[in-house]
């Protein structure tokens, strides 16, 4: 079956902190690729809710604040869509993932 990902996923595992209104949960991160990731969570979310995300790239001095939308949920987590991305986030994810096996 044909996937509808437009960017790969790899296999890495980060911790994350999923903030929804006055919600933040924590997670860690199954795969990520630069359209969006795969976050381990108890966070409770629906088809289409839109959440912050922060997070440490290792080569990125700061946190980073990325908006997502979850794109699905399973007993064990949700996998999110990157809204816009600074280029500095990019970069961050490039690094990231430029030596990572591709996810299955």
């Amino acid at each position: 079956m044909p996937t509808r990902r437009v960017h790969d996923r790899y296999d890495v595992s980060l911790p994350v902190t999923i903030l929804s209104g006055s919600s933040e949960v924590s997670g860690l991160t199954r795969n990520v690729g630069l359209g969006g990731m795969f976050i381990f969570t108890d966070f409770s979310a629906q088809f289409g809710d839109r959440v912050l995300l922060r997070l440490r790239l290792p080569a990125l001095r700061e946190d980073s604040r990325i908006e997502a939308t979850v794109r699905w949920v399973e007993p064990d987590g949700v996998g999110v869509q990157f809204g816009s991305l600074r280029a500095m986030e990019v970069w961050g994810l490039n690094q990231l993932l430029k030596a990572r096996p591709l996810s299955d």
